[in-house]
């Protein structure tokens, strides 16, 4: 927590420094921008955006406009436009047959780079899988995506839905779902990472309780410093706390790594069997891959950076997809009672059920589709000899230098052809149908960058829902009337008063 005179110090140093930074950057950047090689003329659009200097990138980042600036701009010039954003040339591409053909060239030539400040490279770390590009970004999604399949974790996710489910049913009054879907995910999180043999001894250690209270709470910390300005050398301000955090977080899981290369270097693999019991730090120790020419594990910072990747990516965005899916179920009848019949189905028959399972994904591709979670993915276009990016006759080729920006808001939203009546919640759009083709899920972006923990993040939500509808072990849920349901993104998209609801009774 801050207090006054701190909020003081950083409201100065923030009206006082960030404007300068700011015109430092744009000068520089701008003289950068001249020597680029122009995109077609035939994209529409504005290559100078609607702010000198700025573009765009106020109505992108704002965070009640992520989503509306795309579906606007998307219906004022097309699917593809231009603009400047984040003080460079770039195109947005919306649409789901446009964003397939872009992810197709992406994976084939791999001509782009990842596009993040230096704050944030900064807050992942560089050997994160979200920060590199080219081969090494490769090197390090085939040492990542064995170690995340959802059946190695089933026991933590298991456990943690447990405990959600018993923490809301002892809340007498209302309280704010998202925080405790955030506790949630970030529980799940950690779990996997430390591995629930390693939660559980933590928890009944005095010691490490304390080790994992200040654990939770810097990860909360450093978060918050992602949607800061980038002013981590003034003291006082979210940036600054968030890389404090984050050398504490570095430390303790610096030394959860040694404790596991201690045990491993110490027991006989044969006649140790832990399979079922693996952290993730365990399995990345462990991760190799098939590519002699390369450095094929990873370094215990890698390790690290990509734990804080993961688990960013494993908290907001699944705590923002569940408080998106309780908000509907709380408004929507008609769809909660469908599901609750397909998990009753399920019970009854004493084992999972395939209908109850698909039917679950649907209705969580659907509300990830209505209240996108990450609304647009930006890479640089890399001069690797491509030549580019070609985006057909019709606009064109954008050359190396520029940024080109997935517009996954807009196409989720907006795209009338791919998803038809888009304006309706229609979760039948992404059960399978006989003889057509599958619609595509635009929601975890796409390419060679799309989210490695897609899978495991939809597990957990499924196992979560799957829970809550229980008639035998559920609860139901109302919402308190008095409060702003204004959803915006904080970096997840969460309404404005935390999705305040109150436990009414079980679903029985």
């Amino acid at each position: 927590m801050y207090d006054d005179g701190e909020d003081r110090i950083f409201q100065f140093l923030k009206a006082i420094c960030f404007p300068i930074i700011l015109a430092v950057a744009s000068i520089l950047l701008l003289r950068t921008n001249a020597k680029k090689q122009e995109a077609s003329s035939s994209i529409p659009g504005n290559p100078r955006g609607k702010y000198p200097l700025l573009g765009d990138t106020i109505d992108l980042l704002n965070p009640k406009t992520m989503a509306s600036y795309q579906v606007s701009s998307r219906r004022k010039h097309g699917p593809i436009w231009r603009t400047s954003v984040l003080f460079n040339k770039c195109i947005f591409v919306s649409g789901a047959e446009h964003l397939h053909q872009l992810s197709k060239q992406e994976q084939l030539h791999r001509n782009t780079t990842a596009c993040f400040p230096p704050h944030h490279r900064a807050l992942f770390g560089h050997h994160s899988v979200l920060v590199t590009s080219g081969e090494e970004h490769a090197r390090l999604r085939s040492l990542i995506n064995p170690v995340l399949q959802p059946s190695l974790y089933e026991e933590e996710i298991r456990m943690a839905v447990t405990a959600f489910v018993s923490r809301c049913k002892n809340e007498k009054d209302y309280f704010p779902l998202v925080d405790a879907f955030k506790q949630f995910t970030l529980s799940v999180a950690l779990r996997i990472v430390l591995g629930e043999y390693r939660w559980q001894e933590w928890m009944r250690s005095d010691n490490n309780n304390t080790r994992l209270v200040a654990l939770l709470d810097d990860f909360s910390i450093w978060s918050k410093g992602l949607l800061s300005p980038p002013t981590s050398f003034i003291p006082f301000t979210a940036s600054y706390y968030a890389m404090k955090a984050r050398k504490r977080i570095r430390n303790i899981l610096l030394e959860v790594i040694e404790e596991e290369k201690e045990v491993l270097n110490s027991r006989d693999e044969g006649s140790c069997n832990r399979n079922q019991k693996k952290s993730l730090i365990e399995r990345l120790l462990h991760a190799t891959t098939n590519n002699a020419a390369a450095n094929s594990s990873l370094t215990e910072e890698a390790i690290v950076d990509n734990i804080f990747t993961l688990v960013f990516a494993g908290t907001d965005t699944t705590a923002s997809v569940l408080t998106s899916a309780f908000f509907e179920l709380a408004k929507n009848d008609e769809v909660r009672e469908r599901l609750q019949a397909c998990v009753e189905k399920e019970e009854l028959a004493e084992n999972n059920n395939d209908a109850a399972d698909e039917a679950l994904r649907a209705f969580l591709s659907e509300v990830q589709r209505c209240y996108p979670a990450a609304p647009f993915t930006m890479r640089n276009i890399a001069d690797t000899g491509a030549n580019g990016i070609d985006l057909g006759d019709k606009y064109g080729r954008v050359p190396p230098g520029f940024n080109i920006t997935y517009a996954i808001a807009g196409t989720l939203l907006d795209d009338k052809v791919s998803y038809p009546n888009p304006s309706k919640f229609d979760m039948d759009r992404w059960l399978k149908k006989k003889d057509s083709k599958p619609t595509q899920n635009w929601a975890f972006g796409g390419g060679c960058r799309t989210c490695p923990g897609r899978f495991l993040s939809v597990a957990e939500s499924v196992a979560l829902l799957r829970a809550v509808l229980s008639r035998k072990h559920g609860f139901q849920w109302t919402l308190r009337r008095d409060q702003d349901l204004n959803f915006s993104y904080t970096p997840g998209y969460f309404p404005k008063d935390g999705l305040m609801v109150k436990i009414e009774t079980k679903c029985s």
